[in-house]
């Protein structure tokens, strides 16, 4: 029997990882609908900047916290109690839509009461990981999660697109909730074998908690280099590139379409490589590869910048999607093996904030340096330039990390 298929007869990873798929669908069936119900039926397409920052933000400032309620009470738990919150406002949603009561106010409540709990669920499903499954298999179930919710996030905006025609707000918003709902369902703590956390010997506030966390990847070579390749690659990156596209199109004269396919090639690129990363499941020489691959993922970035054909744009960001996959799932299983059991919702909060909540940074960075008039092919330039140094500095610096089989 291969890792890959012992890895599907263990019954505690599919129900996690079909509650992740459903979850996920929800989610961005939930985002498009509510930045099309902004856009059309509010007709106010200048507050839709606000209420994606009303779901990011308590997100992101809420991450480390749910990592440390992920040490402290049975993962599962968090993760149903997170699902049935949200299929609830989902319901709420679809009452308010149907009595005409949903204004820009209670949207903009809903919506960081969703970002809110959202918090909470991720550090919780990959704080389980390491301790659903083998060491052996711990990469393959990373990359075969990460790569098919990111899937959805291409899947999802389509079946909105759709039910938004067909039956309008209602449809869409009641779908998201039975998708949530059911992502609840499958992780109901009785059906699954996650052990609740030990308990602890002496009282320790949250911020206790916090700063332990803080200070066991701080202490650990390993974990600092990884961390900090996450963030160059989300800040310098990642968070770039997803800002750009609408002003890159716009800037060379695109239509809607080929902001769509710029889009789906980033998200086809990403899902392509946690694909190859499951099947080609190699250990020797991982820390390496991950710097090895921060750098060439740049290097597109700078590449991408001095591009103006559609068909090249594409194939540029799709590529670079593909290398940054290659040092984000590696850094995570490289992290997850080298954490002890009673700090992983700690250590993968962090590692959580570092992947999404230095993207919202870099969205601010690049809107300011816009604002002065700079073209955005040049911002993109100085960004992957600016990036690719502190890579090449970070990995010199990181020699216990470059070491890693």
């Amino acid at each position: 029997m291969t890792e890959t298929e012992s890895l599907f007869k263990n019954k505690t990873f599919l129900l996690v990882w079909f509650s992740g798929l459903f979850v996920m669908l929800g989610f961005s069936m939930f985002f498009l609908s509510v930045s099309w119900f902004v856009v059309d039926e509010l007709n106010n397409p200048g507050l839709l900047g606000v209420v994606l920052m009303s779901v990011s933000i308590p997100r992101v400032a809420m991450m480390i916290y749910g990592g440390i309620l992920a040490d402290r009470i049975r993962k599962s738990q968090i993760m149903f109690v997170t699902n049935l919150l949200q299929a609830l406002l989902m319901l709420v949603l679809v009452l308010l839509v149907m009595y005409d009561g949903l204004t820009i106010t209670s949207l903009l409540i809903i919506s960081f009461v969703f970002g809110f709990l959202d918090a909470f669920f991720f550090p919780a499903v990959s704080s389980m990981m390491p301790v659903i499954v083998t060491g052996v298999q711990l990469q393959r179930a990373n990359s075969l999660f990460q790569g098919s919710t990111e899937m959805m996030f291409i899947i999802g905006p389509l079946v909105a697109g759709v039910l938004l025609t067909v039956g309008g707000f209602n449809l869409t918003f009641g779908t998201a909730g039975v998708l949530i709902l059911l992502s609840g369902i499958l992780v109901f703590p009785p059906f699954l074998t996650d052990p609740k956390p030990e308990k602890r010997k002496e009282v320790t506030t949250a911020m206790y908690d916090l700063k332990e966390g803080i200070r066991y990847v701080r202490q650990s070579a390993v974990h600092r280099s990884g961390t900090l390749a996450i963030v160059i690659v989300n800040l310098f990156m990642i968070g770039p590139l997803l800002i750009s596209f609408p002003i890159l199109v716009e800037a060379l004269g695109g239509t809607p379409l080929e902001l769509s396919l710029l889009e789906a090639g980033l998200s086809v690129g990403t899902f392509l490589a946690s694909i190859l990363i499951v099947v080609w499941n190699v250990k020797k020489g991982r820390g390496m590869r991950v710097f090895v691959s921060l750098m060439l993922s740049l290097l597109l970035l700078i590449v991408f910048s001095l591009l103006e054909s559609l068909v090249f744009l594409v194939i540029a960001v799709a590529v670079a999607g593909f290398m940054a996959m290659f040092v984000y799932l590696p850094t995570v299983t490289l992290v997850q093996e080298r954490t002890e059991k009673q700090k992983m919702g700690r250590v993968m909060s962090i590692i959580s904030l570092a992947s999404s909540g230095f993207e919202p940074l870099a969205f601010a960075i690049i809107a300011i340096l816009v604002s002065t008039g700079l073209p955005i092919q040049t911002i993109l330039f100085i960004t992957g330039v600016a990036g690719l140094i502190l890579a090449i500095v970070l990995t010199i610096g990181s020699r216990e990390f470059r070491a890693i089989d």
